[in-house]
């Protein structure tokens, strides 16, 4: 099935461009291992600008997807820009969220 997923996070007050450098380097990744689907790292302009997400738009939950999930999470770049996120993001801060696309 179609659906959009997003993931939004705040990031500390003075790692903002820091959050952005790890977030191409996540796409790029992503972009392995999801190349059919929309894969975008974005950041809010006005309000809190210190907010950032990723979108990715494609098929979900289907039994490849579940597969490439599990090789993306193996690999060692991507572990690694996980755990730089993680000191870049104001902790407690993520929600996550799944849109099923029905207009198609």
């Amino acid at each position: 099935m179609q659906a959009i997923y997003t993931r939004t996070m705040r990031v500390k007050d003075d790692m903002l461009g820091k959050a952005m450098e790890i977030g191409k380097g996540l796409a790029k990744v992503r972009r392995k291992y999801y190349p059919k689907h929309q894969i975008y790292f974005s950041f809010q302009i006005g309000g809190d600008p210190r907010t950032i997400r990723e979108t990715i738009v494609g098929t979900m939950f289907e039994d490849d997807n579940f597969e490439q999930d599990a090789k993306m999470s193996a690999d060692k770049k991507y572990q690694s820009l996980q755990k730089q996120l993680k000191k870049v993001a104001v902790e407690g801060t993520i929600e996550d969220e799944i849109r099923v696309i029905f207009s198609e």
